[in-house]
């Protein structure tokens, strides 16, 4: 491995860094940190994400169940269809007594 000789002290002090192994470490450990904090940042971002949508589903969802002619609706669409499978019902009871 050849060494070489840097002779301007500016270069020096702009190259020091990159050969220092502690000082390059410490970069990167400041480096990796960084990532992890946005890594972090935008979990939470999404987290805050879902909730609100999960808050907003759960609304919605109460207030389809508390709604009182939303429930009649129901109440008759379900009596409607009860009656409408009763003459099939019986003609399947008929036919299996026959």
């Amino acid at each position: 491995m050849k060494t070489v000789l840097i002779t301007s002290s500016e270069a020096k002090e702009a190259l020091f860094p990159l050969f220092d192994d502690d000082i390059a470490a410490e970069a990167r450990e400041d480096q990796m940190a960084a990532e992890i904090a946005e890594i972090d940042a935008l979990i939470e971002e999404a987290e805050r994400g879902w909730a609100a949508a999960e808050h907003a589903e759960m609304f919605r969802v109460s207030r389809e169940l508390t709604d009182q002619v939303r429930a009649r609706r129901t109440a008759r669409r379900a009596t409607r269809e009860s009656l409408r499978s009763l003459p099939v019902r019986i003609d399947v009871v008929t036919e299996e007594a026959a």
